[in-house]
């Protein structure tokens, strides 16, 4: 099978009163939607973001439309979204403040990112990370290397 020559992954994030994600990302990340589509009830059938050249996409959970559950129905989440930002500790002080859960501190880490891990109030977890410097993957591989083997110590 031939690998596909362009794509892109867009995370979509089934929520559980979606209302309340679109106006809590919107403060979090500054950005008002590009794309908001309502149900006649009032329900969030398709909310686009863009923050500088990524996106993603959420809605309400929908089930009698066959929709994904949510993090808050199934008790939790399988997949956390990886965001990039230029100030990691900035960016978990604002979500913290916004109602998320901190799950890991701002660390830096021996990829040569600063790095943090947060639960929103909707049940999604966000790494969120700030690179401090580019490596490569031998450089990485022998960082986590030698991380091992001080743990083992």
């Amino acid at each position: 099978m031939p690998s596909p020559t362009s794509c892109e992954f867009v995370p979509y994030l089934s929520i559980n009163d979606a209302q309340k994600a679109v106006e809590f990302y919107t403060d979090v990340f500054g950005v008002a939607p590009y794309l908001l589509l309502n149900m006649p009830d009032g329900r969030v059938m398709h909310c686009e973001f863009r923050i500088g050249n990524a996106r993603f996409f959420l809605s309400e959970e929908l089930p009698e439309h066959g929709g994904t559950p949510s993090p808050t129905h199934l008790g939790g989440t399988t997949i956390a979204i990886h965001l990039y930002v230029d100030d990691c500790d900035a960016m978990v002080k604002t979500m913290r403040n916004s109602g998320s859960e901190v799950l890991m501190d701002p660390t830096d880490v021996f990829w040569g990112e600063r790095f943090a891990r947060v639960r929103d109030p909707f049940g999604h977890e966000w790494g969120i990370t700030t690179k401090l410097r580019e490596m490569s993957p031998k450089e990485i591989e022998e960082a986590a290397k030698q991380m091992f083997e001080e743990m083992s110590e």
